[in-house]
């Protein structure tokens, strides 16, 4: 019997050792195949029937002990801060990178440890970070319940040197049994941190220079064979994608094709001269530009960046070079093209028979999973173009979920507060949608 954090039961006995235990504990096996399994060395622990305690031989205590100093081990390995969390929240490991920093920020920020709860410290934590704590919080629990694989948050807190942010990334470990969670904590550079604090980023985009912020990598790229990834890293290069940057126009050739990591990009669909209506988001799990792959050379859409980030930019010669060399590429491209014609197809149909409301909370629930972040930068006027509806459609819907406590929107500034309420509130779409994603993997 083990426990989540690799320790014995706390009913198993203290550790015993020698003949006169094993004698001891040979009396409480009764029946005559245990016994022959016992002799065997083939059983680790007896119940005591008269107790309910179950008694660890020897030889198994020593390598749940060794078990356990290997996990450790392994977690103080990692390069990372990293603690890990059993079913409940309790942390039952941290690695000495986690621990050591935290000291050094004077344990600011959900900086739990061995035995802590972290449900407990975000009820706990400061007014000043509530909203960052609760948002983690609620997260958590998808991720423990197994209605999300990952999540990550940015988490501003105080600390001896004013304010500090982090990166906070919750992952659901893959083991059989309960679900457990691993949480790895980024802290981020002086430079990051004032853009952060200030709500904004300035400036083009920065071609060719190692991105400003990192993200996981792009889903297409991650599931190529090692082979294939290789030959195709030499063309890709790294560029930060800026708020409101136009990648494509409508009937713009495409010279490029783009796989996001931590950035978003909406696809319009341009109607007369001015009026655009989103079709379709892509974030790390898609590429911009897939229609090469089709044959097309020139967007049938314009391509909007709407949350700052970074992607990785290759040649569209060379792109197409690599699909006809690679069957991974094709394939995992091909899939990704049909999970983006499913999508618009529903948001065709969610944009003609849902009201502004349902179909808001179903864009902010998209726009959150691919910006993994409950808090985004959008303001009225580009979220009314997204939707084909008028300002003041989206004014009316934002302040009916602000008043019911899900979101918190001002000036533009966007924090998911209860994502459980907005799952609620939206319509069939975004159910139907996760439907088929899950279908398709």
């Amino acid at each position: 019997m083990i426990n989540a954090a690799g320790s014995a039961d706390p009913l198993l006995t203290p550790d015993k050792t020698g003949t006169a235990f094993k004698a001891w504990i040979r009396r409480l096996v009764s029946d005559a195949a245990e016994l022959k399994a016992f002799d065997a060395g083939e059983i680790d622990a007896v119940m005591d029937r008269d107790s309910g305690c179950a008694h660890l031989l020897p030889e198994a205590q020593s390598a749940l002990r060794g078990s356990n100093r290997i996990a450790h081990s392994a977690l103080d390995a990692l390069p990372g801060e990293v603690c890990v969390l059993d079913a409940s929240g309790v942390v039952v490991m941290a690695n000495t990178a986690w621990r050591v920093s935290g000291a050094a920020h004077a344990r600011a920020g959900l900086d739990v440890r061995a035995g802590e709860n972290i449900f407990a410290a975000c009820r706990d934590a400061p007014a000043s970070e509530r909203t960052h704590a609760d948002a983690v919080a609620a997260g958590l629990r998808n991720v423990l319940a197994g209605m999300r694989q990952s999540l990550s948050y940015q988490y501003v807190c105080p600390s001896p040197r004013g304010r500090s942010v982090f990166t906070l990334t919750v992952a659901a470990t893959s083991a059989p049994g309960p679900v457990n969670a691993l949480l790895t904590r980024q802290w981020h550079s002086e430079h990051d941190q004032a853009e952060t604090l200030s709500g904004r980023t300035s400036g083009k985009p920065r071609r060719g220079a190692t991105p400003a912020r990192t993200g996981t990598e792009n889903r297409l790229l991650s599931a190529l064979t090692p082979k294939d990834y290789a030959r195709l890293k030499s063309n890709l290069e790294p560029v930060t994608m800026t708020y409101g940057e136009v990648i494509y126009e409508t009937g713009e050739r495409m010279r490029h094709v783009y796989f996001p990591s931590d950035c978003l990009v909406s696809l319009l669909t341009v109607v007369g001269d001015r009026r655009a209506l989103e079709v379709g988001l892509v974030g790390r799990e898609g590429m911009i530009g897939a229609r090469l792959a089709l044959g097309a050379t020139r967007s049938s859409v314009r391509a909007l960046v709407l949350g700052t980030g970074t992607a990785m930019r290759m040649d569209a010669e060379r792109f197409l070079r690599e699909f006809r060399r690679s069957q991974t590429l094709q394939r995992v491209l091909l899939q990704f093209t049909d999970k983006l014609m499913i999508q618009i197809s529903q948001t065709a149909a969610c944009n003609r028979f849902h009201i502004v409301e349902a179909r808001l909370a179903r864009w902010l629930l998209m726009t959150a999973e691919r910006m993994r972040s409950v808090s985004f930068h959008l303001t009225h006027g580009f979220i009314a173009d997204m939707l084909g509806v008028r300002r003041e459609g989206v004014t009316v819907a934002a302040f009916a979920l602000q008043r019911r406590g899900i979101i918190r929107y001002r000036r533009g500034d966007i924090t998911i507060l209860d994502r459980q309420g907005l799952e609620a509130a939206c319509c069939s779409c975004y159910r139907h949608l996760q439907l088929m994603e899950s279908e398709s993997r």
